[in-house]
């Protein structure tokens, strides 16, 4: 079960982890101080992935858990709203010169239910964690043991069971506190990923990811990605319209 914690969109509040059930590491990336106020709205099936650079240079790393926020401005949904979170590598074809997120993503949570905000924490703004006993068993895809986390890949989220007016965004943070972000997205059209621009801005999710240089036996580990180098370099984009 993914865990839901309060995170206020307050400005320089942090995400909000469990004191004692199993969060340890360092931070690998951090965005979740510079709230913008502005939210990114999810439709039915729209997969967006966020590319992201950890602070770490080129040691390996080992994630034991990581958050995202996300965002509701009603009470209560119509539909029994759900999320799926997946972790790319970023070793896909190429589109405008970059490479896209890979076929098949290193972790996928599957469809889980997502609880309105405001029931877990009375705002429209909750985080959901997942610790390192979420990322290892009862996924569509777990995590893979014994491998090294790479120093860039993609986060993504669908939500799916929107009815009538019910809405679920991701609030957008810049810039990060730890690690970098182009301030472009990745969109998957049927498939086929798109590397885009918003006119609100830069994109970037309200995340952190935490991790060690020193795998344990439980600890997870993503597959060994090669040296990326941690230069965030101009992206040829393409306009959102929609």
């Amino acid at each position: 079960m993914k865990r839901l914690f309060l995170k206020a969109m307050a400005a320089g509040a942090g995400i909000i982890l469990a004191s004692s059930a199993g969060v340890r590491g360092a931070v690998l990336y951090q965005d979740t101080l510079h709230n913008t106020g502005q939210i990114m709205d999810l439709l039915n099936g729209q997969q967006i992935g966020d590319q992201i650079w950890l602070g770490t240079g080129t040691t390996p790393m080992y994630l034991t858990n990581f958050s995202f926020q996300y965002y509701s401005p009603f009470v209560s949904y119509s539909g029994t709203v759900q999320a799926d979170v997946r972790l790319y590598a970023n070793t896909g074809a190429q589109t405008n010169g970059y490479n896209t997120p890979a076929l098949v993503p290193f972790f996928d949570s599957g469809l889980f239910n997502l609880t309105d905000p405001w029931q877990v924490s009375g705002t429209n703004s909750a985080t959901v964690v997942f610790l390192q006993a979420d990322l290892t068993n009862g996924n569509a895809i777990n995590l893979p043991t014994a491998f090294v986390l790479p120093t860039n890949f993609t986060f993504s989220v669908t939500i799916t069971g929107l009815l009538g007016a019910d809405a679920v965004g991701l609030p957008i943070f810049n810039p990060p506190q730890v690690g970098f972000n182009a301030g472009d997205y990745w969109y998957d059209v049927s498939g086929s990923w798109e590397l885009l621009t918003n006119s609100i801005g830069n994109i970037a999710f309200g995340a952190q990811f935490l991790g060690t240089p020193t795998p344990e036996p439980s600890v997870i580990c993503l597959g060994a990605m090669g040296v990326v180098a941690l230069t965030v370099v101009a992206r040829r984009r393409r306009q959102w319209r929609g």
